[in-house]
């Protein structure tokens, strides 16, 4: 049964511009109710004392916040109670619980599945299943194919705030080995024998239009999921539009489509902008976690962790707990104090997040310096081409009582804080959002950070390869027999991408991928280095007909571009400190300088 209390309380807060204390009469007032106020001041109130009594209560939906609840919450009320479908099959269930057992951060014990809907993979034959669960504030939908299982979760605040009655939580989720391959730059891609896209329908959804490469796909609406499978798709086969069919006709759904490959070019999401306040209330800095510094064993203890994961989490650790934010959810978050190897005063402060396969990832910061500009601390994001909403971690100060993110669509969520440590799951289609943090008066004490997403961190306005092969354009050699080359393809932008392989030894090799935007966007002259010491390769305009390189001990060696192109590596002598490469001249045909690039690394 919906939580009628959160569900008001929820649907409130989304009216209120900038959140705050409960006022009733003062949402009412802000969402346009001026009139016969106290009557429906003591209608909530009813509800509310109602909903604690375990009274069911109806509400009217002639109001417009009746409206709100009944378009916004009930149509998903077998999902917020945990109960869409039907119970999976007793061997589901029985793996899902064996798997949780496995590891210490598991889904909780009793974890329900529920089976939502079930086919047959045209071609094969072979059953394709998707299986959904609730558990605290976290719901999961997965998916059991080729003998291989996929798993995506949703924030129930998602579900819980209006919006679209079908929320998308997979797209384009790649199954087994497929037939069809295409070229994509310096990389010959094959396409995965299925693609699957899945998510959570409202009551009135009848069915769910899905729109890709090959054209537009109806999928009946069962146990409130939909489940799209792409039998065979073709490489870069992405969903692009999709609807919702109800009684009042199509409904668009706000998603954001999966990048192809490791380019945002190529699919991923939209850029937005950034909304929420932009002024503080009270400015606060060099905030500290008093717990955390005073020793105090919150939450649990490291010694929890084992294997080289656990020795990484406690390398030079003075003092260290583990932080579970929800129950529910299998993610916990490892603070640690840690001095440098010779020991002595702890300086720095490291952040882990693990996952449920004891897998850790994160990085330190100085703990001096970690709320020098504010009260929160960007911290790590997680996220997936396929998977619809992101994960980000982060740091708060003493100061902040709560934190609460702006979305690109107007809407606000209130992110979880535990012990200092705060953890938001926003869909990538409400990207990027602003974290804003509040003190306990309500005042706001910091703005920032702001979330991008995986793939809007990625994005450089060069896009990524088109499809077609990329050609050779430049290879060089040395007396050391050290090789590399470099080929050219074009760009999903219009622009060019350039691939740099170069080849020392079998343990120094490597290659590197670099789109530009089209020559008339770029600068005179742009070069990059990576790899082998001494290589150094980039783009020019098409009116640079020179580039004179210049070392630190005063050589200078003019060079060719190719199709606009350069490949350069130095030699041994001009690699060494004091002699390197510092600088790069783009002259034209009459031996005017048209640009300069400094390649000199910064002096501490």
């Amino acid at each position: 049964m919906i939580d009628i209390e959160q569900a008001l309380e929820d649907e409130l807060d989304r009216l209120t511009p900038v959140p705050g204390p409960a006022d009733w009469s003062e949402v009412l007032t802000l969402a346009g109710h001026r009139r016969a106020r106290r009557g429906r001041r003591w209608a909530l109130v009813l509800v509310a004392f109602a909903a604690t009594a375990g009274i069911i209560v109806a509400v009217a939906v002639a109001t417009p916040l009746g409206a709100a609840i009944a378009n916004g919450l009930g149509g998903f009320s077998a999902w917020l109670s945990g109960e869409p479908g039907k119970p999976a099959p007793s061997s589901a269930q029985q793996a899902f619980a064996r798997a949780n057992a496995r590891s210490w951060n598991g889904f909780p014990a009793g974890t329900q599945l529920r089976q939502l809907i079930t086919t047959r993979n045209p071609k094969t034959g072979r059953s394709i299943r998707l299986l959904g669960f609730r558990t605290g504030t976290t719901l999961c939908i997965r998916i059991a194919v080729i003998g291989r299982t996929t798993q995506a979760c949703a924030p129930l605040a998602d579900l819980r705030q209006a919006g679209a009655p079908v929320r998308v939580v997979l797209v384009d989720s790649g199954f087994g080995k497929g037939t069809k391959k295409a070229w994509y730059g310096d990389q010959r891609v094959g396409a995965p024998a299925l693609q699957i896209t899945a998510g959570i329908a409202a009551d009135g959804v009848k069915n769910v239009i899905v729109k890709d490469n090959s054209g537009r796909h109806t999928v009946a609406a069962i146990s409130n999921a939909f489940l799209y499978v792409a039998s065979d798709p073709n490489v870069g086969q992405r969903v692009s539009q999709i609807w919702a069919e109800t009684a009042k006709g199509l409904i668009p759904i706000p998603f954001a489509p999966a990048p192809f490959g490791f380019f945002p070019g190529i699919g991923g999401s939209t850029q937005q902008s950034v909304t929420g306040p932009t002024q503080v209330q009270r400015h606060v800095s060099g905030g500290t976690i008093g717990w955390l510094v005073n020793h105090r064993p919150l939450g649990q203890s490291l010694d929890i962790l084992h294997g080289s994961n656990g020795r990484l989490v406690r390398r030079h650790v003075v003092f260290g707990r583990i932080i579970t934010l929800d129950p529910g959810s299998p993610m916990r978050i490892a603070l640690t104090l840690s001095a440098s190897r010779n020991g002595g005063k702890p300086t720095g402060l490291c952040t882990w997040q693990i996952t449920s396969n004891n897998g850790v990832g994160g990085g330190c910061a100085v703990r001096a310096d970690l709320f020098t500009s504010g009260p929160l601390s960007s911290g790590t994001g997680e996220g997936s081409g396929s998977g619809e909403f992101e994960t980000f971690t982060g740091l708060a100060s003493d100061d902040v009582h709560r934190i609460v993110a702006f979305l690109a669509n107007g809407q606000t969520q209130r992110i979880t804080l535990t012990d200092n440590v705060y953890v938001g799951e926003v869909a990538r289609s409400k990207l990027p959002a602003r974290l804003v943090a509040y003190d306990s008066a309500d005042r706001i004490i910091g703005v920032g950070p702001v979330v991008q997403g995986l793939f809007g961190r990625l994005g450089n306005g060069g896009g990524g390869p088109a499809r077609g092969k990329a050609r050779e354009l430049l290879h060089i050699s040395s007396p050391t027999g050290a090789t590399a080359e470099l080929l050219v393809g074009k760009s999903t932008t219009g622009g060019e991408c350039v691939y740099v392989h170069h080849y020392e030894s079998p343990q120094a090799s490597g290659d590197s991928v670099l789109c530009y935007p089209p020559s008339g966007q770029a600068s005179p002259i742009r070069l990059d280095s990576g790899g082998a010491p001494g290589l150094f390769w980039g783009r020019t305009r098409n009116d640079v007909s020179t580039v004179e390189l210049r070392f630190a001990d005063g050589a200078h060696v003019a060079v060719k571009p190719t199709d606009g192109f350069i490949l350069y590596a130095a030699p041994q002598d001009h690699v060494a400190t004091g002699h390197e490469l510092v600088s790069a001249t783009a002259l034209n045909a009459a031996g005017k300088t048209i640009g300069t690039q400094s390649l000199e690394l910064p002096k501490h």
